[in-house]
């Protein structure tokens, strides 16, 4: 191959490696392909989420072309070092070591920098290369797949497991780095880190309380029962015996007026019981795993303290990422470092927003604590301190804080006012 000629496929191919390396980078850090699709034009989009869908199908195609023209290029660098550029006097160990590091500079390093600043940009401009070439692409890169899998089957042995389990610190790490790549967004990481968490859960964390369920007599009247049915807050009404305690069934309210509203007797349900230290993942192995119908919650004492479904957990896993519309009004500020607190918000939520340092003292909810703290039923306008902060007792139905107000010291407002 004459010298010219050599030289000028080259270059067009460290071009072309140069486009390519670029891709790769893109494909792995850009973070705005709606932004950028509602802009461009109709097919530019379409393409644009397409990729966003499955990024990694568009990075196979990138890596399997990476690979042929690093290839072409060692293979042409080689015919020029001992061909055309030796004949002109060049010494081959400087002229191969000219050609890696501008293959390096120019085919890798620059180009990922360029796409690091602009993602988006530049794989919007790419989608006019690898586009044209999918139908090639695509069946070259499955069939290496299918190679790939047929030498590993036959030379690794079986007993050797080729894709070993993931631990919980490579799997976070796996996080963060897809994070960072923009393959994930906040909320879904969040959600992830979440989900590794329920390991450590309880079916107590996640539970609907005693005093949230609905509670009804077998021996009331049916209008009264119904009445109940229609009204509950909840999906579940719990069926008693003689006490709340001697629970004799659940009726999914859901079900009952998709029925039609029948007796509720024919839609009345048995439910399992479980201990509430028992961890949520032996629940979703266990009594969870047929169905979706509910779990009855006991003390050690075989009381009844809650119940807990699929929902129930679900929403525990997307509480940080995705929290329910009336999260906001769980902790609202009111000014001058006052705050109205829910009753039923968790202490560790109160701490982690407000930066404050509440023992729990074993237990789950700001109400419970002011309960237990009082040792009597809380009457509104009560007041404790503990932790530095003032708690006020706002709004009490029967036995149970419905509301209160938690001051910080004048320290803290200081504090907050100076930043």
């Amino acid at each position: 191959m004459p010298l010219f000629l050599a030289i000028a496929v080259y270059l067009f191919l460290l071009a072309v490696l140069a486009l390519v390396s670029a891709v790769e980078t893109a494909t792995h850090m850009a973070r705005d392909f709606e932004q950028r699709s509602e802009s461009a034009g109709s097919r530019v989009a379409q393409k644009l989420r397409r990729i966003a869908a499955n990024p990694f199908l568009h990075l196979h195609r990138a890596l399997l072309l990476s690979a042929t023209l690093n290839l072409a290029l060692a293979a042409l660098g080689l015919h020029l070092v001992s061909g055309p550029l030796l004949k002109l006097g060049w010494h081959p160990w400087a002229t191969a070591g000219l050609l890696f590091l501008t293959t390096v500079l120019v085919g890798d390093v620059l180009p990922k920098f360029i796409a690091a600043r602009a993602p988006s940009e530049v794989l919007q401009g790419s989608l006019r290369l690898l586009d044209p070439l999918r139908p090639l692409l695509d069946p070259l890169a499955a069939w290496a797949d299918r190679a790939t899998e047929m030498l590993l089957a036959r030379l690794v042995p079986r007993r050797v497991k080729t894709q070993p389990p993931v631990t919980r610190n490579e799997f976070e790490t796996l996080v963060e780095m897809r994070e960072e790549q923009g393959l994930l967004d906040t909320a879904e990481a969040e959600m992830l880190r979440e989900a590794l968490d329920i390991e450590n859960l309880t079916v107590r964390d996640c539970m609907v309380p005693r005093v949230d369920l609905t509670l009804v007599s077998a021996e009331d009247k049916p209008a009264r029962i119904e009445a109940a049915l229609e009204q509950s807050a909840g999906r579940y009404v719990i069926v008693y015996g003689e006490t709340p305690d001697m629970v004799e069934g659940v009726v999914d309210t859901l079900a009952w007026r998709l029925a039609g509203r029948p007796t509720w007797r024919k839609l009345r349900a048995e439910a399992p019981f479980v201990p509430e230290t028992m961890p949520v993942l032996d629940l979703l192995d266990g009594p969870l795993r047929a169905g979706a119908g509910p779990v009855l919650i006991v003390d050690e004492y075989g009381g009844l303290e809650g119940l807990i479904s699929q929902e129930e957990i679900a929403d525990w896993l997307l509480h940080e990422a995705a929290p329910w519309l009336g999260e906001a009004s769980e902790i609202r500020e009111l000014g001058g470092g006052r705050y109205i607190l829910d009753g039923g918000t968790r202490i560790d939520d109160v701490n982690r927003e407000l930066g404050t340092d509440i023992d729990p003292g074993g237990l789950d909810t700001i109400g419970g604590l002011v309960f237990n703290q009082l040792a009597h039923v809380p009457k509104a306008g009560e007041r404790i301190r503990m932790a530095g902060v003032e708690l006020k007792v706002r709004r009490v139905v029967r036995a149970r804080v419905l509301e209160v107000e938690l001051r910080l010291p004048a320290v803290r407002m200081t504090e907050e006012v100076t930043e």
